[in-house]
């Protein structure tokens, strides 16, 4: 990985830009500071990337990167230890609760100063969550997870992700899980006044994974409703509903050739992730989620360098979350939830 990142961020349209903090390092000739970091309530730990940013002006030179990071917590200071300074990760052993005021300024000689402040926001509402296949005609079906909860906060975005676990029989595959998102659901027009539907959500990546968000500024407060399309990760569909619930079967095991040595025996299920957003977590990944799809060819038709920030005197984010988990998915579960 390059040392030195340089931030050439392209933006889709000047109605995006709208909502965005203009960023343009073509025309400061100081080095600044990225600073990225989401505490949420899933870990027991503040991760920080902080890295050197050079701007198009700036000449090539090689200055000293020793960043001085200073991370408070509802006034106290917490301290953060280097983790792999090439590539730019510290971490503070503390683990956020909702509520919680951080802070974190950070001062290397020869760049500018940053800082930055968040709030981890409250947990997800109270909610219901159904789960039931949709008929949509000529015998078709379509399997749609609901997510159902009132009291949303324009402050906050929403989001649903989907920890899909596999244990395996054999010691030596051990278990295994995934994080994804699934599609969200868009019901065809001659049911659209009897199935309730989401807004339009965006698929952001989170940590490499797929999450699926709302912006809770367009959510009804009364009733909010997010209908997503799990995606299925099992080596058996023959029936695609209850597959979500709970799996058994057998796969074909593989040695380091790949030849087949014999079949194994496996567990499957699915839990629920749901995500309670800062909106500067929610613009931020936006605005990334739009420079990497339309990085390219959007230069022609919009303004250049515009993203998202809320860094003083530098670039990133440092935007907080909170996380909480359902049980295991089961019919019981859903009937007991519904």
């Amino acid at each position: 990985m390059k040392k030195f990142i340089y931030i050439l961020l392209v933006m889709v349209s000047c109605a995006v830009s709208s909502c965005m903090i203009p960023f343009d390092p073509g025309f400061d000739k100081t080095p600044l500071i990225f600073l990225e970091a989401f505490p949420g309530t899933d870990a027991d730990y503040v991760m920080f990337r902080i890295l050197p940013a050079y701007s198009k002006s700036n000449n090539p030179v090689v200055i000293p990167f020793k960043p001085e990071i200073i991370f408070e917590v509802n006034g106290n200071t917490v301290p953060v230890e280097c983790v792999d300074a090439e590539e730019g990760y510290y971490k503070a052993d503390y683990k956020s609760v909702a509520g919680d005021k951080m802070t974190v300024s950070v001062a290397s000689e020869g760049f500018q100063s940053i800082y930055a402040e968040t709030t981890i926001p409250p947990i997800f509402p109270e909610r219901k969550i159904d789960y039931r296949k949709e008929y949509i005609g000529s015998d078709d079906y379509d399997n749609v997870l609901y997510v159902t909860f009132s009291g949303a906060d324009p402050k906050y975005s929403y989001g649903v992700q989907f920890l899909n676990e596999v244990i395996y029989d054999d010691e030596t595959l051990g278990t295994r899980w995934y994080l994804y998102s699934g599609d969200v659901y868009s019901p065809i027009d001659d049911s659209a006044e009897i199935v309730p539907v989401s807004l339009e959500a965006t698929d952001i990546r989170l940590n490499g994974n797929s999450l699926l968000a709302w912006d809770g500024r367009l959510l009804d407060s009364n009733l909010s409703v997010l209908a997503v399309e799990p995606t299925l990760y099992g080596y058996s569909v023959d029936d695609i509903y209850e597959s979500f619930f709970e799996r058994r079967g057998e796969r074909n095991h593989y040695d380091q050739d790949g030849n087949v040595i014999g079949t194994v025996s496996y567990f499957e299920h699915n839990k629920i992730r749901l995500f309670t957003m800062t909106e500067e977590f929610y613009k931020y990944k936006v605005a990334n989620e739009f420079e990497s799809d339309y990085s390219g060819f959007v230069s022609f038709i919009a303004p250049s360098n515009y993203c998202y920030t809320n860094i003083d005197n530098g670039y990133g984010a440092f935007a907080g979350a909170s996380v909480v988990e359902t049980d295991w998915i089961t019919k019981e579960f859903i009937e007991n939830n519904r």
